[in-house]
Protein backbone atom coordinates (compact mmCIF):
# COMPACT_ATOMS: atom_id res chain seq x y z
CA UNK A 1 0.00 0.00 0.00
CA UNK A 2 2.29 2.45 0.76
CA UNK A 3 4.68 1.33 -1.78
CA UNK A 4 1.20 1.95 -4.29
CA UNK A 5 0.86 5.56 -2.95
CA UNK A 6 4.22 7.00 -2.85
CA UNK A 7 4.72 5.81 -6.56
CA UNK A 8 1.38 7.01 -7.67
CA UNK A 9 2.58 9.92 -6.17
CA UNK A 10 5.84 10.62 -7.75
CA UNK A 11 4.05 9.79 -11.15
CA UNK A 12 1.22 12.49 -10.40
CA UNK A 13 4.19 15.35 -9.71
CA UNK A 14 6.54 14.09 -12.45
CA UNK A 15 3.58 14.92 -15.15
CA UNK A 16 2.16 17.42 -13.41
CA UNK A 17 4.74 19.03 -11.49
CA UNK A 18 -10.23 15.02 -8.69
CA UNK A 19 -13.33 12.16 -8.31
CA UNK A 20 -14.88 11.49 -5.89
CA UNK A 21 -13.74 11.56 -2.27
CA UNK A 22 -14.19 9.97 1.09
CA UNK A 23 -16.25 12.26 3.29
CA UNK A 24 -13.43 12.86 6.26
CA UNK A 25 -10.56 12.93 3.67
CA UNK A 26 -10.73 15.92 0.59
CA UNK A 27 -13.23 17.05 -1.76
CA UNK A 28 -15.86 15.92 -5.23
CA UNK A 29 -15.04 16.94 -8.73
CA UNK A 30 -18.16 16.42 -10.45
CA UNK A 31 -19.19 14.09 -13.47
CA UNK A 32 -16.57 15.48 -16.04
CA UNK A 33 -14.48 18.49 -14.63
CA UNK A 34 -12.57 19.28 -17.77
CA UNK A 35 -15.93 19.94 -19.55
CA UNK A 36 -17.78 21.79 -16.97
CA UNK A 37 -15.23 23.71 -15.45
CA UNK A 38 -13.57 26.49 -17.91
CA UNK A 39 -13.31 30.24 -17.88
CA UNK A 40 -15.03 31.46 -14.47
CA UNK A 41 -17.85 30.07 -12.00
CA UNK A 42 -19.46 29.16 -8.94
CA UNK A 43 -20.45 25.74 -8.51
CA UNK A 44 -22.44 24.47 -5.62
CA UNK A 45 -22.03 20.05 -4.73
CA UNK A 46 -24.51 18.65 -2.13
CA UNK A 47 -22.99 15.17 -1.15
CA UNK A 48 -24.93 12.57 0.90
CA UNK A 49 -23.49 9.60 2.53
CA UNK A 50 -25.42 6.56 4.68
CA UNK A 51 -23.10 4.25 6.54
CA UNK A 52 -25.00 0.62 8.23
CA UNK A 53 -22.58 -2.05 7.02
CA UNK A 54 -19.84 -3.19 8.68
CA UNK A 55 -16.72 -5.43 7.04
CA UNK A 56 -14.10 -7.42 8.21
CA UNK A 57 -11.83 -6.79 5.07
CA UNK A 58 -13.84 -8.26 2.21
CA UNK A 59 -16.41 -10.17 3.95
CA UNK A 60 -19.72 -8.10 5.42
CA UNK A 61 -20.57 -9.30 9.20
CA UNK A 62 -23.36 -8.41 10.99
CA UNK A 63 -24.15 -4.76 12.19
CA UNK A 64 -25.14 -4.66 15.73
CA UNK A 65 -26.60 -1.46 14.89
CA UNK A 66 -24.48 1.22 14.26
CA UNK A 67 -24.94 3.94 12.09
CA UNK A 68 -23.46 7.36 10.40
CA UNK A 69 -24.54 9.69 7.88
CA UNK A 70 -22.82 12.78 6.21
CA UNK A 71 -24.27 15.78 4.87
CA UNK A 72 -21.20 17.94 2.86
CA UNK A 73 -22.17 21.20 0.86
CA UNK A 74 -19.40 22.42 -1.25
CA UNK A 75 -19.45 25.62 -2.74
CA UNK A 76 -16.58 26.28 -5.21
CA UNK A 77 -15.34 29.34 -6.93
CA UNK A 78 -13.00 28.70 -9.93
CA UNK A 79 -11.21 31.38 -12.42
CA UNK A 80 -9.27 30.82 -15.21
CA UNK A 81 -5.93 33.07 -14.94
CA UNK A 82 -5.32 32.18 -18.74
CA UNK A 83 -6.87 29.71 -20.94
CA UNK A 84 -4.79 26.76 -19.44
CA UNK A 85 -4.61 27.83 -15.95
CA UNK A 86 -6.82 27.97 -13.35
CA UNK A 87 -7.53 28.81 -9.34
CA UNK A 88 -9.77 27.13 -7.34
CA UNK A 89 -11.44 27.26 -3.57
CA UNK A 90 -13.28 24.48 -1.99
CA UNK A 91 -15.36 25.80 0.87
CA UNK A 92 -17.18 22.81 2.42
CA UNK A 93 -20.28 23.15 4.88
CA UNK A 94 -20.56 19.59 6.24
CA UNK A 95 -23.16 18.27 9.45
CA UNK A 96 -22.23 14.61 10.57
CA UNK A 97 -24.40 12.33 12.96
CA UNK A 98 -24.07 9.22 14.27
CA UNK A 99 -26.70 6.95 16.07
CA UNK A 100 -24.50 3.84 17.35
CA UNK A 101 -21.27 3.70 17.64
CA UNK A 102 -18.96 0.76 16.10
CA UNK A 103 -16.47 -0.95 18.73
CA UNK A 104 -13.95 -3.52 17.64
CA UNK A 105 -12.63 -5.46 20.51
CA UNK A 106 -8.59 -7.16 20.17
CA UNK A 107 -9.92 -10.00 19.26
CA UNK A 108 -12.34 -8.62 16.36
CA UNK A 109 -15.36 -9.39 18.04
CA UNK A 110 -17.93 -6.35 17.51
CA UNK A 111 -19.97 -4.29 20.13
CA UNK A 112 -22.56 -1.45 19.44
CA UNK A 113 -22.05 1.41 22.52
CA UNK A 114 -24.61 3.68 22.62
CA UNK A 115 -23.31 6.75 21.39
CA UNK A 116 -25.23 9.64 19.76
CA UNK A 117 -24.57 12.92 18.35
CA UNK A 118 -23.38 14.93 15.49
CA UNK A 119 -21.58 17.98 14.36
CA UNK A 120 -22.35 20.97 11.89
CA UNK A 121 -20.16 23.75 10.25
CA UNK A 122 -17.29 24.90 8.22
CA UNK A 123 -15.25 22.18 7.32
CA UNK A 124 -11.39 21.92 5.76
CA UNK A 125 -10.99 24.91 3.02
CA UNK A 126 -8.71 24.16 0.34
CA UNK A 127 -7.64 25.75 -2.12
CA UNK A 128 -5.71 24.02 -5.56
CA UNK A 129 -4.61 25.16 -9.14
CA UNK A 130 -5.02 23.54 -12.13
CA UNK A 131 -3.12 23.31 -15.26
CA UNK A 132 -3.81 21.95 -18.82
CA UNK A 133 -0.62 20.99 -20.59
CA UNK A 134 -1.55 19.23 -22.70
CA UNK A 135 -4.80 19.74 -25.53
CA UNK A 136 -5.17 18.82 -28.70
CA UNK A 137 -8.57 19.08 -31.23
CA UNK A 138 -9.44 17.27 -34.33
CA UNK A 139 -12.59 17.39 -36.41
CA UNK A 140 -14.45 14.51 -34.50
CA UNK A 141 -12.12 14.52 -31.10
CA UNK A 142 -11.14 16.32 -28.22
CA UNK A 143 -8.19 15.02 -25.64
CA UNK A 144 -7.26 17.15 -22.70
CA UNK A 145 -4.83 16.36 -19.79
CA UNK A 146 -4.41 18.40 -16.51
CA UNK A 147 -2.65 18.74 -13.49
CA UNK A 148 -3.88 19.54 -10.04
CA UNK A 149 -2.25 20.73 -6.86
CA UNK A 150 -3.24 22.08 -3.86
CA UNK A 151 -3.44 22.54 -0.01
CA UNK A 152 -6.36 21.31 2.11
CA UNK A 153 -6.39 24.00 5.73
CA UNK A 154 -7.51 23.09 8.83
CA UNK A 155 -10.24 25.14 9.07
CA UNK A 156 -13.33 22.75 10.89
CA UNK A 157 -13.44 22.29 14.39
CA UNK A 158 -12.35 19.05 15.54
CA UNK A 159 -13.51 18.93 19.51
CA UNK A 160 -17.11 18.57 18.91
CA UNK A 161 -18.83 16.33 21.51
CA UNK A 162 -21.72 13.38 21.94
CA UNK A 163 -24.63 15.03 22.69
CA UNK A 164 -24.57 13.74 26.77
CA UNK A 165 -21.27 15.54 26.47
CA UNK A 166 -19.19 12.74 27.99
CA UNK A 167 -16.54 12.06 24.98
CA UNK A 168 -15.19 13.42 22.06
CA UNK A 169 -17.39 12.06 18.65
CA UNK A 170 -14.85 10.29 16.43
CA UNK A 171 -12.51 11.73 14.10
CA UNK A 172 -14.52 10.55 10.71
CA UNK A 173 -17.21 12.56 12.85
CA UNK A 174 -15.71 15.78 13.84
CA UNK A 175 -15.85 19.18 11.05
CA UNK A 176 -11.83 19.40 10.17
CA UNK A 177 -9.20 17.07 10.71
CA UNK A 178 -6.74 19.97 12.15
CA UNK A 179 -4.06 19.32 9.70
CA UNK A 180 -2.76 20.33 6.79
CA UNK A 181 -2.71 18.49 3.91
CA UNK A 182 -1.07 18.89 0.44
CA UNK A 183 -3.21 17.57 -2.71
CA UNK A 184 -1.76 16.22 -6.21
CA UNK A 185 -3.19 15.38 -9.06
CA UNK A 186 -4.40 14.36 -12.97
CA UNK A 187 -7.53 14.65 -14.94
CA UNK A 188 -7.82 13.42 -18.41
CA UNK A 189 -10.55 13.55 -20.90
CA UNK A 190 -11.07 12.04 -24.25
CA UNK A 191 -14.33 13.22 -26.49
CA UNK A 192 -15.64 11.35 -29.69
CA UNK A 193 -18.58 13.27 -31.09
CA UNK A 194 -21.40 11.89 -28.56
CA UNK A 195 -19.27 9.64 -25.97
CA UNK A 196 -16.54 10.82 -23.79
CA UNK A 197 -14.11 9.22 -20.98
CA UNK A 198 -12.46 11.12 -18.52
CA UNK A 199 -10.36 8.85 -15.87
CA UNK A 200 -9.07 11.26 -12.60
CA UNK A 201 -6.97 10.66 -10.10
CA UNK A 202 -6.34 12.92 -6.78
CA UNK A 203 -3.90 11.99 -3.62
CA UNK A 204 -3.36 13.24 -0.39
CA UNK A 205 0.08 13.53 1.27
CA UNK A 206 -1.44 13.67 5.10
CA UNK A 207 0.43 15.64 8.13
CA UNK A 208 -0.83 15.35 11.65
CA UNK A 209 -4.19 16.82 13.37
CA UNK A 210 -6.08 16.38 15.89
CA UNK A 211 -9.53 14.94 17.13
CA UNK A 212 -10.62 16.09 20.29
CA UNK A 213 -7.56 15.85 22.80
CA UNK A 214 -6.01 12.91 20.36
CA UNK A 215 -3.16 13.54 18.27
CA UNK A 216 -4.54 11.98 14.79
CA UNK A 217 -3.66 11.51 11.07
CA UNK A 218 -5.23 10.26 8.23
CA UNK A 219 -3.37 7.62 6.18
CA UNK A 220 -2.20 9.19 2.59
CA UNK A 221 -4.86 8.21 0.02
CA UNK A 222 -5.32 8.16 -3.30
CA UNK A 223 -9.25 8.20 -5.06
CA UNK A 224 -9.52 8.00 -9.14
CA UNK A 225 -12.63 6.78 -11.60
CA UNK A 226 -12.91 6.60 -15.03
CA UNK A 227 -16.32 7.76 -16.36
CA UNK A 228 -18.12 7.58 -19.47
CA UNK A 229 -20.27 9.76 -20.23
CA UNK A 230 -23.07 10.28 -23.98
CA UNK A 231 -24.75 12.88 -25.10
CA UNK A 232 -28.47 11.72 -25.69
CA UNK A 233 -29.49 15.09 -27.32
CA UNK A 234 -29.08 16.74 -29.43
CA UNK A 235 -27.87 14.42 -31.77
CA UNK A 236 -25.70 17.11 -33.46
CA UNK A 237 -23.74 18.92 -31.31
CA UNK A 238 -24.83 22.98 -31.11
CA UNK A 239 -23.19 25.01 -28.56
CA UNK A 240 -26.70 27.15 -27.67
CA UNK A 241 -28.99 23.71 -27.25
CA UNK A 242 -29.56 22.34 -23.95
CA UNK A 243 -27.48 19.36 -23.66
CA UNK A 244 -28.43 15.70 -22.14
CA UNK A 245 -25.85 13.26 -20.86
CA UNK A 246 -26.43 9.89 -19.29
CA UNK A 247 -22.67 8.73 -17.63
CA UNK A 248 -21.40 5.56 -16.35
CA UNK A 249 -17.93 5.09 -14.05
CA UNK A 250 -16.16 3.16 -11.77
CA UNK A 251 -14.81 5.56 -8.69
CA UNK A 252 -12.34 4.11 -6.46
CA UNK A 253 -10.87 5.38 -2.97
CA UNK A 254 -7.22 3.54 -1.50
CA UNK A 255 -6.57 4.68 2.40
CA UNK A 256 -3.63 4.20 4.23
CA UNK A 257 -4.41 3.18 7.81
CA UNK A 258 -4.69 6.13 10.40
CA UNK A 259 -2.83 7.02 13.39
CA UNK A 260 -3.80 7.98 17.00
CA UNK A 261 -1.31 9.72 19.24
CA UNK A 262 1.44 8.03 17.15
CA UNK A 263 -0.42 4.53 17.02
CA UNK A 264 -1.77 3.02 13.83
CA UNK A 265 -5.14 2.11 13.95
CA UNK A 266 -5.93 -1.66 13.24
CA UNK A 267 -9.39 -0.54 12.02
CA UNK A 268 -8.66 2.23 9.64
CA UNK A 269 -7.88 2.60 5.87
CA UNK A 270 -8.59 -0.10 3.07
CA UNK A 271 -10.34 0.31 -0.28
CA UNK A 272 -13.67 0.48 -2.04
CA UNK A 273 -15.04 0.46 -5.49
CA UNK A 274 -18.16 2.38 -6.35
CA UNK A 275 -20.70 1.75 -9.55
CA UNK A 276 -21.52 5.32 -10.79
CA UNK A 277 -24.17 5.92 -12.86
CA UNK A 278 -25.27 9.59 -13.52
CA UNK A 279 -26.85 12.14 -15.34
CA UNK A 280 -25.58 16.11 -16.39
CA UNK A 281 -27.72 18.70 -18.32
CA UNK A 282 -26.24 21.59 -19.78
CA UNK A 283 -28.20 24.63 -20.28
CA UNK A 284 -26.29 27.14 -22.45
CA UNK A 285 -24.67 29.55 -21.97
CA UNK A 286 -24.29 29.47 -17.78
CA UNK A 287 -25.88 26.30 -15.88
CA UNK A 288 -24.64 23.00 -15.80
CA UNK A 289 -26.94 20.50 -13.89
CA UNK A 290 -25.99 17.23 -12.28
CA UNK A 291 -26.40 14.11 -10.01
CA UNK A 292 -25.46 10.68 -9.93
CA UNK A 293 -25.60 7.30 -7.35
CA UNK A 294 -22.77 5.53 -5.73
CA UNK A 295 -23.24 1.95 -5.00
CA UNK A 296 -20.43 0.22 -3.36
CA UNK A 297 -19.31 -2.85 -5.55
CA UNK A 298 -16.72 -3.86 -3.68
CA UNK A 299 -14.87 -3.38 -0.28
CA UNK A 300 -11.51 -4.30 1.09
CA UNK A 301 -11.20 -2.63 4.53
CA UNK A 302 -8.18 -3.45 7.18
CA UNK A 303 -9.37 -4.80 9.59
CA UNK A 304 -13.26 -4.44 10.83
CA UNK A 305 -15.08 -1.62 10.35
CA UNK A 306 -18.18 0.84 9.12
CA UNK A 307 -18.85 0.94 5.63
CA UNK A 308 -20.75 3.16 3.09
CA UNK A 309 -24.01 1.82 1.91
CA UNK A 310 -24.49 4.39 -0.79
CA UNK A 311 -23.63 7.78 -1.84
CA UNK A 312 -25.59 10.42 -3.41
CA UNK A 313 -24.60 13.60 -5.22
CA UNK A 314 -26.02 16.33 -6.52
CA UNK A 315 -24.67 19.76 -8.16
CA UNK A 316 -25.81 23.02 -9.86
CA UNK A 317 -22.71 25.39 -11.63
CA UNK A 318 -23.07 28.29 -12.94
CA UNK A 319 -20.69 29.62 -15.35
CA UNK A 320 -20.06 33.58 -15.49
Amino acid sequence: MKKLITILSILIAAIAAKTEACDFCILSQGISPLETLKGAGIRINERYTNMESVYKGAEEVTNPGAKEEYWTTEITGFYGITEDAMLLTVIPYKKTKVDGHLHVHEDGEVELESVKGGASGLGDIAVLGRYTFFKTHTIDTTTSIAGIAGIKFPTGKTDTKTDDGMEYLDSHLQLGTGSTDFLLGLSMSHAVQRLSLSANLLGAITTEGKAGDTKHQYGNTLNYDITAKYRVHPAVFAPLSTQLFFSLGLNGELREREKGNGTELVNSGGHTIYLTPGVQVVVAPHWVLELSYQHPVYHNLYGTQLAEDYKVNGAVTYLF
